[in-house]
């Protein structure tokens, strides 16, 4: 763990992924709350976590999503990645374009809940510093 603006987890860095898709003409974001047995919890993130060694950053992204949400769609498409840097340590968000919203097969003890949300929604939660520093520049890669 690296202490700094606020703590981060994962020797290799870590990875999230930020699902939109179109709802009407408005794009709507899939956010996980953290459970209490998480760095930061009660606060709204991306599913995600800890790199394994030699883990490309998309990969440690997915898997993580997979592991929180129970499974997630094969049918996304990439339409960016930015990248969080504090000193060594890195946290890579993708933002993964879907077809439609979907829900999770199951969450694991990570997350308590999700849920698709505006980008308005989205802010007015509480949400991980991290993500908060980022939204801007992650919501506007395409």
């Amino acid at each position: 763990m690296v202490r700094g603006r606020w703590l981060r987890w994962g020797r290799h860095g870590a990875a999230g992924a930020l699902f939109v898709c179109d709802t009407g003409g408005t794009d709507r974001y899939l956010l996980a709350r953290r459970s209490g047995l998480v760095l930061q919890s009660g606060t709204w993130s991306l599913p995600g976590g800890a790199l394994r060694r030699d883990e490309d950053p998309l990969t440690g992204a997915l898997r993580e999503a997979t592991e929180e949400l129970g499974g997630v769609p094969a049918d996304y498409e990439l339409r960016g990645t930015h990248v969080s840097r504090v000193g060594s340590w890195s946290y890579v968000s993708h933002l993964l374009r879907v077809p439609a919203p979907f829900e999770p097969i199951r969450l694991n003890w990570e997350s308590t809940e999700v849920r698709w949300l505006t980008g308005p929604q989205a802010l007015a939660l509480p949400l991980h510093p991290g993500l908060r520093d980022s939204w801007a520049d992650l919501t506007n890669l395409e």
